[in-house]
């Protein structure tokens, strides 16, 4: 994501850097990294990342923002990728995301929200798991001009209605975990400019057209795209 001067990568699965090498983008040029939650597919791709950046020859330092528990798992993994810090010579700052943090970058002010996407898996392992603290977020992402909204992984539509709350400019949102007639219903009574549908489930994805029928009769001529990997949008 590129605003108010700043360039933020939201998630970290894996191919980022293939893709973000593919799309042009220059890897110093990144001002930080935001993980909203540590399942495989939104940090997966950091070790990759973490050594494109290595070849490239990358000097400034990296912001990580990512949930405190994983920090010091993540840093051994690094290790044991052989991705040590006296190789890749910047140095990378570890900030805690939780919903009590206020992410700052230059003219970007960035406020977690945190949604009930791992509750069930708590509710389920957390006795077995005390070091993992279960927490996953959305971000609402504000400069002096835009606002917008990157749902990351939703455990219920109802998520975003905090995040909501005033008009944003993009909402890019998951359409994995919940059924598309409730997402399009909800954002139906939000003041949204445009809306990005990624990361959908196979069965949606399986009935692509229906699911863009049943966009246009919930949500009438509102702008909603459902992205492909890569692609660009302009807010």
């Amino acid at each position: 994501m590129r605003l108010d001067g700043q360039t933020i990568l939201l998630d970290c699965g894996e191919p980022c850097s293939h893709t973000l090498k593919k799309m042009g983008v220059d890897f110093d040029a990144i001002d930080a990294v935001v993980i909203t939650h540590t399942h495989s597919d939104h940090v997966g791709g950091f070790p990759m990342l973490l050594q494109s950046m290595w070849l490239e020859k990358r000097k400034r330092p990296l912001p990580v923002w990512i949930p405190s528990h994983a920090i010091d798992p993540l840093r051994r993994w690094l290790e044991a990728c052989y991705l040590f810090p006296e190789n890749y010579k910047f140095p990378i700052r570890w900030k805690p995301l939780s919903s009590r943090a206020r992410l700052r970058l230059g003219g970007v002010r960035i406020r977690p929200y945190r949604t009930t996407h791992l509750d069930h898996t708590r509710d389920r392992l957390a006795a077995g798991y005390p070091q993992v603290q279960f927490d996953a977020h959305s971000l609402l992402i504000e400069s002096d001009t835009k606002r917008i909204v990157y749902s990351a992984d939703l455990g219920a539509a109802e998520d975003l209605v905090p995040m909501l709350t005033q008009p944003v400019d993009l909402l890019v949102t998951e359409l994995a975990h919940f059924h598309p007639e409730t997402l399009f219903h909800l954002l139906a009574v939000h003041a949204i400019g445009q809306i990005a549908i990624t990361h959908m489930g196979r069965p949606a994805r399986a009935r692509l057209a229906a699911v863009r029928r049943l966009a246009r009769q919930i949500l009438g001529s509102r702008p909603v795209q459902f992205v492909r990997d890569g692609q660009v949008l302009a807010v």
